[in-house]
């Protein structure tokens, strides 16, 4: 029981820090400093959660769910919260022009996330659905 609730803990502390990223960033893009946000998202990760961004992007597609849950244990909240961070990161690089081939591998990476959200959860998200169609427009 105790080993129970100091992982449900570690996953709330998860979904916390991945909030508190997102609201960063998008603060950050609403005020117009759109360069910025990407790298405080990069830092944030890295220092929060141990997540480096760049392995995250180059992480094969059929190992990047399993790895995330089993090592991470990420769930449905923090895979969607995680998710955002890549959209709003590939929409700020798309938006800059640069780094074309990372903006791409974050659309893949959201993309991945919102479809494998949409198979095993129990709910639509009309949403999640929106998203997909935009990443699959930029890509």
């Amino acid at each position: 029981m105790q080993q129970e609730d100091w992982l449900i803990r570690q996953i709330n502390q998860l979904g916390q820090v991945l909030g508190k990223i997102l609201a960063d960033l998008l603060g950050i893009k609403n005020k117009g400093r759109v360069g910025e946000g990407n790298e405080v998202a990069e830092q944030a990760l890295k220092s929060e959660l141990d997540l480096d961004i760049n392995d995250l992007a180059k992480m094969p597609a059929d190992r990047f769910i399993k790895t995330l849950q089993e090592d991470k244990q990420f769930n449905d909240e923090n895979f969607e919260m995680l998710a955002d961070i890549f959209l709003t990161i590939s929409e700020e690089l798309d938006q800059s022009g640069t780094d074309d081939k990372k903006r791409k591998k974050l659309y893949e990476k959201a993309l991945i996330i919102y479809e494998h959200l949409d198979k095993t959860g129990s709910t639509y998200s009309i949403d999640r659905h929106n998203k997909i169609e935009k990443i699959k427009n930029a890509i």
